[in-house]
């Protein structure tokens, strides 16, 4: 079943893009709603044993910097596959819609990284700079920087 009926018009595509602006949202969301629960939970607990601390911070960044480096890499995949093609059809923009949540949900990993490191260290600061990645990555990969429009432009056209 296509994404959305023959022909589009402006009021489809329009809710196709809020759409997608929504679920950017949540994901972006999610990343306030674990800092809010981690710095709850760290205020009101004891300081932990750091030594489990100090052996999981560092394979939790090479972890994080993963996350990021295949969040870039796959979308420059779907872009460049979708760039040489010039043309538009509904597998296409399934795929794009698809490359958008993964990608997305990427960025929202380098955070649950930091969210679990934060749970087992008790400490906010562990937990800050992975949020401000995931953030930052977010941002990077926000609805408008991807070609959504064009791709619903040529199906209007």
């Amino acid at each position: 079943m296509p994404p959305f009926p023959r022909p589009i018009d402006s009021g489809v595509r329009h809710e196709v893009v809020r759409g997608l602006q929504i679920v950017w949202l949540a994901f972006l969301g999610g990343v306030g709603l674990y800092t809010l629960l981690l710095m709850l939970l760290s205020s009101q607990s004891d300081t932990a044993d750091g030594t489990l601390g100090d052996t999981l911070r560092p394979i939790f960044w090479v972890l994080a910097a993963l996350l990021a480096i295949v969040s870039l890499i796959w979308r420059q995949v779907v872009a460049d596959i979708d760039h040489r093609q010039q043309t538009t059809n509904t597998r296409g923009f399934t795929r794009l819609r698809v490359a958008c949540l993964i990608t997305w949900a990427l960025c929202e990993g380098i955070a649950i990284l930091g969210i679990a490191l934060g749970f087992v260290t008790h400490q906010f600061t562990d937990y800050f700079p992975f949020v401000v990645v995931a953030i930052v990555m977010l941002f990077l990969h926000r609805p408008t920087n991807w070609p959504i429009e064009r791709f619903l432009r040529q199906e209007l056209g």
